[in-house]
Parts: C-alpha cells; sequence; structure tokens
C-alpha cells in the first residue's frame, strides 16, 4: 500500500479543458483512462483521497476469470448464458492486463500460475463433480485432480484451473499512469 501510484498527483485547482472526466482513481478508473487515451482522447481523473489509495491497494491480486463464488451456484442464479459471458469477460481482462504490462514493459511481478479449488473438510465430494460440470459449460478449462499438498488434504478432490494471474496491482497502475500522462491527461489527488 506504500507504493506512489501518481507521485505528481495534486488536487485539481483552476478549470481545465479535457474530453473526458473519470471520478475514481482505482483500477477501474485508471483502466479506462488508459483506453480512452490510446484512442486520443485527453483525460482528467480526479479522486477525493489518494491515487489508488482505496479499494485497489487492498486487493488479493488474484486474477481470477471464475466468479469467487462457485460457478455452479452462479448458473443457478443467472443461467449459463450469463455466466459464460462473465467468464469470458474475465478472462479478456486479465489477458488484457498481460497485454498491456508487456506492451509497456510495466514490472509488476505479473505471472500466470494454477488456481485450485478444493473440496473442504466434511463436505461431499460430489460439490467438486457439481462445480466441474458447471465450469465445463461456462467453456473455461479446467481439470480434476486428487490430493494437493497441504496437512489432511492427501485425499481431497480438487479442480485445478490453469492460466489465472496474479500481480502487485499498485505497481501495475503505476506504470499505467505513466504511460497516461505521456497522453497529456492528469491525476488529481484529494479533489471532491
Amino acid at each position: 500500500m506504500d507504493v506512489a501510484v501518481a507521485p505528481n498527483a495534486t488536487p485539481l485547482q483552476g478549470g481545465k479543458e479535457c474530453n473526458v472526466v473519470i471520478i475514481g482513481a482505482g483500477i477501474a478508473g485508471i483502466s479506462t483512462a488508459y483506453e480512452l487515451a490510446l484512442g486520443g482522447s485527453r483525460v482528467i481523473v480526479l479522486d477525493r483521497g489518494k491515487i489508488a489509495g482505496g479499494i485497489t491497494a487492498r486487493t488479493t491480486a488474484h486474477l481470477a476469470p471464475l466468479c469467487d463464488d462457485l460457478t455452479s451456484a452462479m448458473i443457478g442464479l443467472r443461467g449459463e448464458d450469463t455466466s459464460r459471458l462473465f467468464y469470458e469477460s474475465q478472462a479478456a481482462a486479465v489477458d488484457r492486463i498481460e497485454e498491456i504490462q508487456q506492451r509497456e514493459s510495466i514490472d509488476c511481478d505479473f505471472r500466470r500460475l494454477d488456481g485450485f479449488l478444493f473440496q473442504a473438510r466434511d463436505t461431499d465430494a460430489k460439490i467438486i463433480e457439481y462445480e466441474l460440470d458447471a465450469v465445463r459449460k461456462v467453456g473455461a478449462p479446467v481439470r480434476r485432480l486428487v490430493g494437493v499438498p497441504l496437512a489432511h488434504c492427501a485425499q481431497r478432490h480438487v479442480l485445478c484451473y490453469p492460466r489465472q494471474g496474479t500481480f502487485h496491482p499498485l505497481k501495475y497502475l503505476r506504470g499505467l499512469v505513466a504511460a497516461i500522462e505521456t497522453k497529456r491527461c492528469s491525476f488529481h489527488c484529494d479533489t471532491a
């Protein structure tokens, strides 16, 4: 949380001209500013606190294309088509972060790795079966395994999700801000 994402940001004073004002300088606001700046828009990003000082600074930094709750639960609530669209959009977002950090040469500790969902103690192994079926329905890659290298988990049923991601979000955003600032865009902290 002590990475300065936009060290040159100051409170907004006086009038400025731009094409777009973005209110909120977390990962959503800064990512939107980046995409707009690439398209030629002059953007001003405002935040009532410090740039990227809110929820983004407190994330687990796990980039997972699947729902935090079970995909089978999401299908039950929203249906198969919406659940598939959710997965596809989240997978595209992880791919986009990887692409941007490569294009902009952002040193943010980005890496791909496997994610695991394993059967909790005293639960029926059928939950893994239901989830495997649901994840396949939405088109996400998944493998079924037995056992993970944790105490008391040698016989637990496991789903392995390849190509998950992790990164340091504030280092990533610091690189995005630097790229955006070269395109006549500005960031203003402490501006309600």
